[in-house]
């Protein structure tokens, strides 16, 4: 089957050039059979909706010739647009406007109709109008009769599909029209609630949410969906032939997948140990995260050996951001990470807050008996969300490790352990980052189920993007599920096919490269199905009762012509760089120097001290059994117990994350 379209011979080259170029940088053209038309308007209402554009073209033509006239437009449509809908105007005989709506039919059925209700015959001229594919964007609309010395109104719909991408539908329309006259759009949304911008213009007040413009020029339309889930999606499942089905599926994250909560009490437990290296870059990402949460009352805890609340207790947001600016931490011993949770735990147990929030920024150096698995067993009653994050200095990055052994307890609460990096200083890309420990930005541990075929999703899925998929599968797809994490929270989604959809992508196919891999019966099938003119279907509009007119066109003289034509990466460790240039300091003569010199201090009577010392890096992190010999003095071995605590140790000598040195001292 091929489609049988009547055109004239005088625009033949037209066509070709319409086929062999870039539909969406063609202009239309109008012409006429026997004398002269001019077009005198060319209106298009774009109404865009979520995923999709109708857009409905109306056009006038005037015939300034003695007899009427055969308009023939080639029109070149925007790449994936396809033809829906055609309608033409007539009059009553009290000087009504009337429509008459076409009709699909099988092309060349259509066309040998054209012909004959086109041609010479008894009859007043009617209102025939014929709607034919050329190839893939490039259509031919040819109407009759335009009266003499008169008008005539023909209309056709459009839709084509829209590309989501950063929360929002957006679509590029090439320059419409002819060289003469470029066409007038009237841009709205089908859902009033949704904001629209026609080339970054939003509609005036009084403009009923309508922009108009001249599509001189490509015109940029965005539509930014307001009121939508979190996941929005549309799904299509149509049959073509036995083992042969068309699916479309469109899935939609919104521009926001959640909001930072609004008056939050949040407990910032920050690590002020010797061995906390990176501490400014970890100020700064408390500093960049607080600034997005609005109204929230905070209470900034440091630990080492003991938890301290250095800027104040419960401070308004505002207040606690003034503080950090100017908080200069003094390093010490100790990572009683423990008791900074059991006190964050304790502050929110008796908060009024409804959401609540603990922070804790740490380099995960701890004693040896402070295991991430304890960490993660701990009791917790205030319900709090918890983040874990290790910050190192850098250019501002965020990027989750459920695979880390400290990831049980965040996980536990809905949270995440964080790998990150921060500037020194809170810059705008510090804010944007950290707004992520915030809210959750993307559906991580994505699974997209239902999609069979050569169908791969991406790992995550992140906010205000979407995933598209149209193909010719070997079977249908009853329901789309969506599952995954935000942060550690399960979210689930499921999308079903309607009817309405499937009509859609049984029309937006003639606007992709899948016809072509059709036979003309399938073509068939899903051009009825969805309404669209494609290779093997056209669109004929007549007035009821029509004959040839006795104002006709000879086809005979006039000739034929016809034809169908889209991770990051992230390293850290810890360690501090010991210049091979220093003296190598033997560690367990250096803590024996020390343990002398505490035993001269707290037991002058006594000969013996060993004592049980951990070390992170450069800080003692834990201080076991103190033992004097040769008689046992408790108070003397709390003093010297307090002593250790207080040691700084060598720069480039303690290296090892953790290190346990049992030492001897003796007098």
């Amino acid at each position: 089957m091929r489609a049988y379209t009547i055109l004239p011979g005088a625009l033949l080259a037209a066509v070709a050039v319409t086929v062999l170029g870039p539909s969406s940088a063609a202009a239309d053209t109008v012409e006429a059979t026997r004398y002269d038309v001019l077009e005198k308007s060319h209106v298009v209402d774009v109404k865009v909706d979520r995923g999709f554009a109708t857009l409905v073209v109306q056009r006038k033509v005037a015939n300034s010739g003695p007899k009427s006239d055969q308009a023939t437009f080639l029109l070149s449509l925007p790449d994936t647009a396809v033809a829906t809908r055609l309608r033409t105007a007539g009059v009553t005989p009290k000087g009504e406007t009337v429509w008459f709506e076409g009709e699909l039919m099988e092309a060349e059925a259509a066309a040998k109709k054209y012909e004959e209700l086109t041609g010479i015959g008894g009859y007043y001229p009617k209102d025939p109008a014929l709607l034919s594919w050329r190839s893939q964007g490039s259509l031919a609309l040819q109407v009759f009769p335009v009266p003499a010395q008169s008008t005539k109104t023909v209309e056709y719909t459009l839709k084509m599909p829209l590309t989501y991408a950063h929360g929002a539908y957006h679509v590029e329309l090439p320059s419409m029209g002819t060289d003469a006259m470029s066409a007038l759009l009237r841009v709205s949304s089908v859902h009033p609630e949704d904001s629209i911008s026609v080339n970054d213009v939003v509609p005036f007040a009084g403009a009923g949410g309508t922009i108009t413009v001249r599509a001189e020029k490509p015109v940029t339309i965005v539509l930014r969906p307001r009121g939508v889930s979190a996941v929005d999606g549309a799904l299509a499942s149509v049959p073509i032939a036995p083992g042969k089905h068309l699916v479309r599926a469109r899935i939609a994250a919104a521009a926001h997948l959640a909001e930072a909560p609004v008056g939050a009490h949040v407990v910032v437990l920050f690590d002020g140990s010797r061995s906390h290296h990176d501490a400014s870059a970890g100020l700064s990402a408390v500093r960049a995260y607080l600034g997005h949460m609005p109204a929230a009352t905070v209470d900034f805890l440091t630990f080492d050996r003991e938890v301290r609340a250095p800027i104040g207790r419960s401070l308004p947001v505002a207040t606690a951001l003034a503080k950090l600016a100017a908080f200069e931490l003094e390093p010490r011993n100790g990572s009683r990470i423990d008791d900074a949770l059991a006190r964050a735990d304790a502050i929110l147990q008796v908060s009024p807050a409804t959401a609540k929030r603990v922070i804790v920024v740490t380099d995960t150096l701890t004693r040896s008996e402070l295991t991430p698995d304890k960490i993660g067993a701990i009791s917790w009653k205030s319900g709090a969300l918890v983040h874990v994050a290790v910050v190192v200095s850098g250019g501002a990055s965020v990027v989750r490790d459920d695979d880390s052994p400290w990831a049980r307890l965040p996980r536990r609460t809905g949270g995440v352990f964080w790998n990150a990096s921060a500037p020194g200083n809170v810059d705008t890309t510090a804010r944007a980052t950290f707004d992520e420990w915030a809210r959750p930005k993307r559906i991580d541990k994505l699974v997209v189920s239902g999609l069979g075929g050569s169908f791969v999703a991406p790992d995550a899925l992140e906010e205000g993007a979407g995933i598209e998929h149209f193909a010719i599968a070997d079977a249908a797809t009853a329901r789309v599920e969506l599952t995954g994490e935000l942060w550690s929270r399960a979210t689930h989604t499921t999308v079903m096919p309607s009817a309405e959809q499937g009509k859609l992508a049984a029309a937006l196919i003639f606007g992709s490269d899948l016809w072509s891999q059709l036979s003309e019966p399938e073509q068939m099938k899903l051009a009825l199905e969805g309404g669209a003119v494609s290779p093997v279907t056209s669109y004929l509009a007549i007035e009821p009762g029509v004959r040839p007119s006795n104002e006709g066109l000879d086809w005979g003289t006039i000739g034929h012509g016809g034809g169908t034509g889209s991770g990051q990466g992230f390293g850290m460790g810890h360690g501090r760089l010991g210049g091979s240039h220093m003296a190598r300091v033997d560690k367990n003569e250096w803590l024996a120097v020390q343990l002398r010199n505490a035993l001269r201090r707290c037991a002058p009577l006594a000969s013996e001290v060993t004592a049980k010392v951990e070390s992170t890096l450069d800080e003692v992190v834990d201080v076991g059994a103190v033992v004097l010999g040769p008689t046992r003095d408790g108070r003397a071995e709390t003093c010297v117990g307090e002593e250790i605590w207080k040691l700084t140790l060598p720069n480039g000598t303690f290296n090892d994350p953790l290190e346990t040195h049992t030492v001897t001292a003796k007098l």
